[in-house]
């Protein structure tokens, strides 16, 4: 797919499968739309999925991004992390008329055993590795594993650690720089170890911090974040403060530490860094119980509870496997119709990022608070 910025035109809406014909859309999505809401790995999956229908009755759709596959497959259910896939999901479905399917997120298991199983490969390999342990847990003898990525998200280890977990593996041709495999459960699979959290140690909370498989920068303090955190002594007090994308919550977590709020929000839209974020409250800040909430959703857009008066952010600049600042702006954007006056936003960004340009026409007052070679930190407040 070609990056956002090289395509001005809105992209194709309507896809061809084996199943039938469908009108997808992406959520988020701009006006006009750039990028389609399917990849060539997922067409390889349902072409596959297609020649193999005839045997397979309960299968879970795993990963889908837009609802390419959930759409085409109507499986017996979804397995995903993120809220925003999971709302792409449910409007196309809703879109071509078609009856909702269950979700299950990252956090728990699939209750049922399925015959087949059609994956969106992920791009965080811990994480990959971690459902597939899972799968080989609740598969029958004989399931079927489909899985397929585009060939630049790949990991040349693949192959192995879907041997690994399910059994014999046959990596198919590719098509259209995408790659599909497809392994059947052997006995002895249920046996492999579960993936562990990663941690590292945060020296202002004096605590490990853990994170889940899927979590954003899970096993060190990221460059942006230790930049933001060295600038919260210059921020003043807030009743209430909202780690807006939130990952395992440090900016959050450091922020009460510092006696900067009484009261916190961890929002995310990934289901595993809030129950990280969860965790990690629990350890760092037990005198905050009680005062402490977290929001799996669509950053500020769906909440319903008290507005906050601080948002710090560490926003991301990626839409799924796309590099894209999209997400990022529309979190900035988002923050400011969630403040009212006087509310402030504390905001990390890569310095090759325009986001004063954003900021400046969603804040009156905008002021760098620090840079260094890669970051810049900017502080923005509602009049």
């Amino acid at each position: 797919m070609a990056s956002a910025s090289a395509v001005t035109s809105a992209a194709d809406t309507r896809l061809h499968t084996p199943f039938g014909d469908f009108t997808l859309a992406r959520y988020p999505a701009r006006q006009p739309e750039p990028l389609q809401a399917w990849c060539s790995a997922d067409n390889l999956l349902l072409q596959e999925a297609h020649e193999r229908s005839g045997t397979y009755s309960s299968s879970l759709v795993v990963n889908d991004e837009h609802g390419a596959l959930s759409t085409a497959l109507q499986p017996r259910a979804l397995w995903t992390d993120s809220a925003l896939s999971a709302r792409a999901v449910q409007d196309n479905l809703q879109r071509n008329g078609l009856a909702p399917v269950p979700r299950v997120w990252s956090t728990a298991q699939p209750d049922f055993p399925p015959d087949c199983v059609v994956l969106r490969i992920p791009k965080q390999l811990a994480y990959f590795e971690h459902q597939l342990q899972q799968l080989a847990a609740i598969m029958s003898p004989e399931s079927v594993l489909l899985a397929a990525g585009m060939d630049k998200h790949l990991s040349p280890h693949t192959a192995a650690l879907v041997e690994r977990y399910i059994g014999p593996t046959q990596r198919h041709r590719g098509q259209r720089k995408a790659r599909l495999f497809s392994a059947t459960l052997v006995e002895g699979s249920k046996d492999a170890p579960a993936v562990p959290p990663a941690s590292y140690f945060c020296e202002t909370l004096g605590n490990e911090l853990i994170a889940l498989p899927n979590v954003f920068s899970r096993d060190r303090l990221d460059p942006g974040s230790r930049l933001m955190l060295q600038q919260l002594d210059k921020l003043d007090t807030a009743e209430r403060v909202a780690d807006l994308a939130c990952g395992n919550g440090v900016l959050g977590l450091v922020a009460g530490h510092r006696g900067l709020t009484r009261n916190l929000l961890f929002c995310d839209e990934s289901a595993m860094a809030i129950a990280s974020a969860r965790i990690n409250a629990g350890e760092t800040l037990p005198p905050f119980a009680g005062r402490v909430a977290f929001h799996h959703g669509d950053g500020l857009r769906d909440y319903a509870g008290a507005p906050n008066d601080l948002i710090l952010c560490n926003p991301p600049f990626h839409l799924n496997h796309a590099v894209d600042d999209f997400a990022g702006r529309r979190l900035l954007t988002d923050s400011a119709r969630a403040l009212g006056s006087g509310g402030r936003l504390c905001v990390v960004a890569n310095r090759h990022l325009d986001y004063r340009s954003t900021l400046h026409r969603h804040f009156e007052r905008v002021k760098k608070l620090a840079q260094d070679s890669k970051f810049i930190v900017w502080l923005a407040q509602k009049c």
